[in-house]
């Protein structure tokens, strides 16, 4: 993934209608502790008095409210149009056989028009009916939550299991978030592993990402593959190690391609603190505020909103 992107993708990539700061946590390989990483920061930047907002985004296995300890409340529903067929009015065209993409459409018999197969709500086959033959109908996808806890506002993207739109959800709770976020002094997104649209999608607008990897061969292997997808948007990134003390591979991790030329923006290590705050499902900022490891997203923290103080909001108040 060496590809250069046009300047104007990338531009839009990183627009946005606010100035609030968006960190993004990521990882191109699953199990490194990225949604741990996500929930300690988040918990390190309230405990500095900021009002942040933490955006589940890994909607097929959203699990950050299981780290912090709080519910989903406020539950609200997400659906897409899905088509209602018209026998009476259907002329038999069949165009909406022909723009379905998903080849979901199927036709039994004449003008009997059935949806088999999956449905992405892209409205094409309602487009193009002549006939009016086609309703809209609607279709829950998965559920947003909402749940607010003092200066932190956790928002959680849930897909029904078995559906593939995840990337609707994906949009749907970043626009919730995203409405309100001249209320926080922060975003935090984290997002599913991986390096595919929907990883894009959830760090589309982030002015920093924290690439999550483990000094293992494979956390080697995907760390490369989520930095040179970033490296493709023009993404500030950094990288956090988590259980550096791994034996074997941390030097390779360090200096091979281009995590050889992205700082490190932390180290961590395997340890009690950090196992019991997980196991008894709150940050290890809140549980042990004085141990190293709180220590280590706090100072982590610091750096962050050194780096991101206003400087998007006096480029905003420039450009008006």
């Amino acid at each position: 993934m060496n590809k250069k992107l046009h300047p104007e993708i990338i531009k839009h990539f990183h627009s946005t209608t606010f100035t609030t700061p968006i960190i993004g946590v990521t990882g191109g390989k699953g199990g490194v502790g990225k949604s741990t990483i996500a929930v300690n920061l988040a918990a390190a930047f309230v405990a500095q008095g900021k009002k942040v907002a933490l955006i589940d985004a890994d909607v097929d296995a959203p699990n950050d409210s299981l780290l912090l300890g709080i519910p989903l409340e406020n539950p609200e529903p997400v659906t897409i149009m899905q088509p209602v067929f018209d026998p009476e009015k259907c002329t038999d065209c069949q165009k909406c056989v022909k723009a379905c993409q998903m080849n979901s459409l199927f036709r039994s018999q004449p003008k009997t028009i059935t949806l088999l197969g999956e449905c992405n709500g892209c409205e094409a086959c309602y487009l193009v009916c002549p006939a009016e033959a086609i309703g809209r109908g609607s279709h829950s996808v998965g559920t947003l939550y909402t749940t607010k806890r003092g200066n932190l506002t956790l928002y959680t993207g849930a897909l029904q299991p078995g559906l593939a739109e995840s990337a609707l959800l994906v949009n749907a709770v970043r626009k919730t978030a995203f409405a309100d976020a001249d209320l926080f002094d922060i975003i935090l997104v984290d997002t599913a592993p991986g390096t595919h649209c929907n990883v894009i999608g959830a760090l589309k607008g982030a002015d920093h990402v924290l690439a999550v990897t483990e000094p293992t061969p494979l956390g080697a292997h995907d760390l490369e593959l989520i930095l040179s997808l970033l490296d493709m948007f023009a993404v500030q990134t950094s990288v956090v190690i988590n259980r550096s003390d791994l034996p074997g591979q941390k030097a390779k991790t360090e200096k091979t391609g281009r995590a050889g030329s992205t700082p490190v923006a932390a180290e961590i290590k395997q340890n009690k603190d950090l196992l019991a705050g997980y196991l008894q499902g709150r940050p290890v900022v809140n549980l042990f505020p004085n141990s190293s490891t709180a220590k280590i997203f706090l100072g982590l923290a610091d750096r962050l909103a050194a780096a991101y103080p206003d400087w998007k909001k006096q480029a905003r108040q420039e450009q008006l």
